[in-house]
């Protein structure tokens, strides 16, 4: 599991450390920076991949804008190799784990003629152990690099050849380590869960219309490609996934039953439904008729149960379309679901319902404020479990947050 994130230079957080549980909810205002936080950790999970191109962060659920928005613009500049020019100084991820991994520490920066190719946007640069960098000194790569590097590099005047003969060879070393440790990022983001990480925010036009699938598999950010996931979860004859779905759905106090779609149903592109208000023989209806309520819990619910979905991932909104209450018992559910199938999830939320559904005496449960400090960056304060009051059981976390107790709430108007 993911124990820490940090993250430096990514919009409009300059610095920030988060430490999630396995559920974790971000509360705070509008243009706080809650999606921003989410959007840092899709990023870096694209570079261990090295897939940085607008196409793929967009899939990823990244809102995409020019390369210099990606920065932070409240780090300073550095200037290029001790000269005037300046440069953008770098995105910095470090994610720490309880997998007994070493932590991941990676550093993006806009590449040489990134305003030029829109292919050569970012570079990825894998922190390096001194001891990756002596490897690389007894390979035939590194002599074979090393020569072209005398060869393609001129003399500088004035400076002793032998100093120049040890910068050439670290520079060449740490390029090399550099090299082989990035082919290995993409192995330890598996490792650590980082892999497939995305951001969803199921939207209500894509649960209806079954028939378009989006480029990620097997759930889309948006909700693309439920009915498949449906489908072929149905076709291996998953009888306790099935059962399962269908109890927690009865949340909903009109649900009855739901037939996981067949092959015939998946071309039609429909779900069948049956009301508990309607007679047992009444016809099933479909997910067009269905009321967004009960296609954002069947999202939510199919995505914690299914092996084939990621094991670390984001909501963002997850409050979207649902009753107050059932948002407080929605949670209670997913932090059981959490636990019990190992997943891990970063949620953010305007409702405070929501925070109702938390149990903050578990460690695993945890509550962020995201706000901005006085110079403007967006950083994030932990919420401890509610104590009891002298005269009776503790403030609801819903009624502190609304109370302005929690912060995250406006307050200049």
């Amino acid at each position: 599991m993911i124990s820490e994130i940090q993250i430096e230079n990514f919009k409009s957080i300059a610095k920030l450390s988060l430490k999630p549980g396995s559920v974790t909810v971000l509360i705070g205002e509008n243009g706080s920076g809650k999606s921003n936080i989410l959007e840092a950790i899709g990023f870096a999970a694209a570079a261990t991949a090295g897939k940085l191109d607008d196409e793929f962060l967009h899939t990823r659920g990244i809102r995409v804008t020019e390369h210099e928005w990606m920065l932070s613009k409240f780090v300073p500049k550095h200037p290029l190799l001790g000269k005037g020019e300046l440069v953008d100084a770098p995105i910095s991820f470090q994610i720490e784990n309880t997998n007994g991994v070493d932590p991941l520490r990676i550093r993006v920066s806009r590449a040489m003629g990134a305003r030029v190719l829109p292919g050569m946007a970012w570079h990825v640069n894998p922190e390096l152990d001194p001891t990756e960098v002596d490897v690389e000194l007894d390979t035939s790569d590194f002599l074979r690099e090393l020569e072209i590097f005398r060869t393609t590099v001129p003399n500088v005047r004035n400076v002793d050849p032998k100093i120049l003969e040890m910068l050439a060879r670290k520079m060449v070393a740490q390029r090399l380590a550099a090299g082989r440790k990035r082919k290995k990022l993409p192995a330890i983001a598996a490792i650590l869960g980082l892999r497939d990480f995305l951001i969803y925010s199921p939207e209500n036009t894509a649960l209806r219309k079954f028939e378009d699938e989006g480029a990620i598999k097997p759930l889309g950010t948006k909700g693309e490609g439920l009915l498949k996931l449906l489908s072929d979860t149905a076709a291996v004859g998953n009888g306790k996934f099935t059962a399962e779905l269908k109890s927690l759905l009865g949340l909903l106090g009109w649900f009855d039953d739901l037939r996981l779609p067949t092959e015939e149903d998946e071309i039609r592109g429909r779900l069948r439904i049956h009301d508990r208000w309607l007679p047992a023989d009444a016809p099933l209806f479909d997910q067009r008729s269905a009321n967004e309520g009960f296609l954002y819990m069947l999202f939510y619910f199919t995505l914690f149960l299914s092996k084939a979905t990621p094991q670390f991932f984001a909501i963002d909104n997850i409050d979207n379309a649902l009753n107050p209450k059932l948002c407080a018992e929605l949670m209670r559910h997913l932090a059981a679901l959490s636990e019990k199938t190992g997943k891990q999830v970063i949620c953010t939320t305007h409702n405070p319902a929501i925070l109702d559904g938390l149990n903050l005496h578990d460690d695993k449960q945890r509550l962020y404020v995201v706000r901005r400090n006085s110079e403007g960056h967006t950083i994030v304060n932990r919420v401890n479990a509610p104590r009891p009051r002298p005269d009776g059981p503790p403030v609801k976390l819903s009624t502190a947050f609304m109370s302005g107790l929690l912060g995250g709430l406006p307050d200049h108007f």
